[in-house]
């Protein structure tokens, strides 16, 4: 069970970061790419990462 808790707590983490690059991204001046794509792909990063992570800490506290 523990492993499974690291891996939902990393793959939340990198799914996080991977979020807040995509903003950052999205904030910049520019056109490539669109300011639609980089809104929906950070909405998705950071619900799906935000899940995961709150899985593992979840699995955490309550298997420990």
């Amino acid at each position: 069970m523990n492993i499974i808790m690291i891996v939902f707590i990393i793959l939340g983490l990198l799914m996080l970061a991977a979020m807040f690059y995509n903003v950052i991204l999205y904030q910049r001046p520019g056109i490539y790419p669109p300011k639609k794509i980089l809104k929906a792909r950070a909405a998705s990063l950071g619900s799906i990462g935000g899940i995961l992570f709150a899985a593992g800490v979840l699995f955490a506290i309550f298997f420990k």
